[in-house]
């Protein structure tokens, strides 16, 4: 958002990430809504409020954010050498409405070295992020190739969250 030069203030929510059986992009859509109708309705101000949700999926598998430095060793190897796709649902509350759209990008890993994968989850990056890992931070170099907004993977589809903005004036 700081690129796009919009101010905003990070509110986490409250809801509890509950996956249940839609599609993968419908569950993170749905994720992503709540969200921003928690936070929205919380804070009782005039504002748009954009919630997101990511996950990672791997051979039917979900890779939420680990639970210790030991599960994000295990995604770690599980993702090594293998291809994934990251979905990211994003969601827009506002005083007239709400809108809602997700992203699905695909992600090849090289083959990761244990020492690699022992020193990032030593570093701690991992422990909140889908997949146990941040392509903007050292997990970039896990990454062969990606297939789809890379942005997607950071969490946050920015090219579709300012074309919504622009759509609706709030972006100049």
């Amino acid at each position: 958002m700081r690129r796009l030069g919009i101010e905003f203030e990070v509110i986490p929510s409250r809801v509890k990430e509950i996956l249940e059986g839609e599609e993968w992009g419908e569950t993170v859509e749905r994720l992503a809504l709540q969200k921003a109708r928690e936070v929205f309705e919380r804070t009782f101000e005039e504002r748009v409020v954009i919630g997101a949700d990511t996950i990672v999926v791997v051979n039917g598998r979900v890779l939420g954010k680990p639970r210790d430095f030991q599960q994000a060793k295990e995604f770690l190897k599980m993702l090594s050498g293998r291809e994934h796709t990251v979905y990211t649902g994003v969601a827009f509350v506002w005083n007239e409405g709400e809108h809602s759209f997700h992203e699905k990008t695909i992600v090849k890993f090289r083959d990761l070295p244990d020492d690699l994968i022992e020193k990032y989850v030593e570093s701690g990056s991992p422990m909140d992020k889908a997949g146990a890992y941040g392509i903007q931070d050292l997990g970039a170099v896990f990454v062969e190739r990606v297939e789809g907004d890379f942005y997607t993977v950071m969490g946050l589809p920015i090219g579709r969250v300012w074309e919504f903005m622009y759509e609706k004036g709030w972006w100049r």
